[in-house]
């Protein structure tokens, strides 16, 4: 067994994979947690409110970086060996995500009115406001670890994505186990951007990657061009994993969106285990692509659809275990076990698009970012109006319904565009070259 495990991790890709999945280990453990603590120490309004400001400062970070960072991946993984372009690439985004969150920091920060208007609450609008301060830093942070992606550097990856997730635990537990009013704990993000984006900086300057910085007029341009291209993508990306969410906070009860948050929060554990993979497939892909490198390409969803499929399965089988064990011993007065439906209807979603699930930025990564705006624009819409028609009659059911179809819709897109685009058959896994040559 130890022989075979040190085989499998001589492979780099491997490797990659294995430290990107103790940061999601990491990640779990923190979200259960953090919502353990929330629903133990304070009460299922309290996590609606939370995570409604979760929900609004997610998309919102979108907005804030605008794309940049997908950018800087793409380019950071296409120059690896030129540390000459791959410094001005990166100094000009560093001047863009500066700019970037703080004008977007300020704008979330003086909008509390606008969501006191939309949620009827004014606990949420302030949570909202002092969620605002992480924007600030947020466009900073995900320029300078998509470099680090990009340069395929995951065991740091990995580290500084679990210190964000266990500064923002941290900060949430101490608002729950003291007496400071629960709409502070949103101040969480500020707290945790900036011990990331400070250890981000040091880590950077130790491999060597921030000693050709510089400013370019092409990669500033070039930088707002492709981000705009991918922005939407990337803001719909977030808010289809929020959207549920928010659309309860505007129609239900903070009580019932709490409810709801609870089980969904189970399920960002997959949505992660399926990232993860994702961020690892990334610069392979753009390699791959770039050089047609197609066997590199196929191999990797041969081995997603049989390997992810099934633990995604597995994994969804753990997590209805748990919520049971949860809900019923150990916070059976909060009314949680009202999820239990939504929760087999998210995780029989995601278990259905599993196999191709890491493949979702296929299309940016491969110069494609507006067909990649296109595909998750699509997730949005029909999560939007699937949700809008049900949660009126079933309530979180019918949120839950609709995320699940909005990403079925999301696959149906992706296969279609692949084909289109790349002339890979991403169904049976017909590559370009092959398809020709019939």
């Amino acid at each position: 067994m130890r022989a075979k495990l040190a085989q499998v991790l001589s492979h780099k890709l491997n490797r990659d994979i294995a430290w990107t999945f103790g940061s999601f280990a990491v990640l779990a453990a923190s979200g259960i947690l953090m919502n353990l603590l929330i629903a133990a120490f304070r009460d299922a309004e309290s996590l609606g409110v939370f995570n409604i400001a979760y929900a609004v400062y997610l998309i919102g970070s979108q907005f804030a970086v605008m794309g940049v960072h997908y950018s800087v991946l793409r380019y950071s993984a296409y120059h690896a060996e030129d540390a000459a372009t791959r410094g001005t690439m990166l100094g000009s985004a560093i001047l863009l995500s500066v700019l970037m969150g703080l004008t977007a920091g300020a704008v979330l920060f003086m909008a509390q009115p606008v969501f006191q208007m939309i949620f009827g609450s004014e606990a949420i609008a302030t949570s909202i406001r002092y969620a605002a301060l992480g924007l600030l830093l947020f466009p900073l942070n995900k320029v300078l670890i998509s470099t680090i992606n990009g340069l395929r550097h995951m065991r740091a990856f990995a580290v500084l994505q679990s210190l964000r997730y266990l500064t923002v635990l941290a900060a949430v537990a101490v608002v729950c186990l003291s007496d400071v009013p629960f709409h502070l704990a949103p101040l969480s993000f500020f707290v945790a951007e900036v011990i990331t984006s400070v250890a981000s900086l040091a880590y950077l300057a130790r491999a060597g990657a921030l000693s050709h910085l510089g400013l370019q007029k092409y990669w500033l341009k070039h930088h707002l061009s492709f981000g705009s291209k991918a922005a939407i993508g990337g803001i719909f990306l977030d808010m289809n994993t929020r959207l549920d969410v928010l659309i309860l906070g505007s129609m239900l009860s903070a009580r019932e969106v709490g409810i709801y948050s609870f089980a969904a929060m189970l399920v960002d554990g997959v949505q992660h285990i399926l990232a993860i993979i994702r961020v690892n497939f990334n610069p392979v892909l753009v390699a791959a692509v770039r050089d047609h490198d197609w066997p590199q390409a196929t191999m990797l969803l041969r081995q997603s659809k049989k390997f992810v499929t099934l633990g995604v399965a597995v994994l969804s089988a753990c997590i209805l275990f748990g919520f049971w064990v949860i809900v019923s011993y150990m916070v059976p007065e909060k009314g949680f076990a009202e999820a239990t439906a939504s929760l087999l209807v998210l995780l029989g979603g995601f278990t259905l698009i599993a196999g191709f699930a890491p493949f979702d930025n296929l299309l940016m990564a491969t110069g494609h970012p507006f067909p990649q705006t296109i595909q998750t624009t699509s997730i949005t819409l029909v999560n939007i109006l699937c949700c809008l028609t049900l949660v009126p009659t079933l309530g979180i059911l019918g949120a839950a319904l609709g995320t699940a179809l909005g990403y079925v819709a999301g696959l149906v897109v992706l296969l279609i565009l692949s084909y289109r685009l790349l002339g890979w058959n991403m169904l049976t896994n017909q590559p370009p070259t092959v398809r020709a040559a019939v």
